[in-house]
């Protein structure tokens, strides 16, 4: 009885070049991945996502008892800013955030 082991290195390149291509698939569909999680809190919200450089980030926009719109418009802010919905200046449409008083 024979103690060698026999290995077949025949497919190995291929093995190896299909994994790299899982790896490659799997990073250029993680960099088109966005999400952000809104967590409303009794004093704000605490918003946790992904940043552009594929770091966690987490942001807190805390309520304010003398203006109770604030917190939600800086939510709003906050969103558009990071899926990019405010677009620059020069675009012809872009979304904009108003608060407007009632006459």
């Amino acid at each position: 009885m024979s103690d060698k082991l026999e290995v077949d290195f025949s497919d190995l390149k291929e093995i190896i070049e299909n994994l790299i291509r899982g790896v490659e698939k799997e990073k250029d569909e993680k960099e088109c991945v966005f999400d952000l999680i809104i967590t409303r809190e009794s004093n704000g919200y605490i918003l946790n996502g992904i940043s552009d450089s594929g770091s966690r980030m987490r942001t807190v926009i805390e309520d304010d008892e003398g203006d109770e719109l604030k917190s939600g418009e800086s939510l709003l802010w906050e969103v558009m800013n990071y899926f990019n919905f405010g677009g620059s200046k020069y675009d012809k449409e872009r979304i904009k955030i108003i608060r407007e008083k009632q006459k």
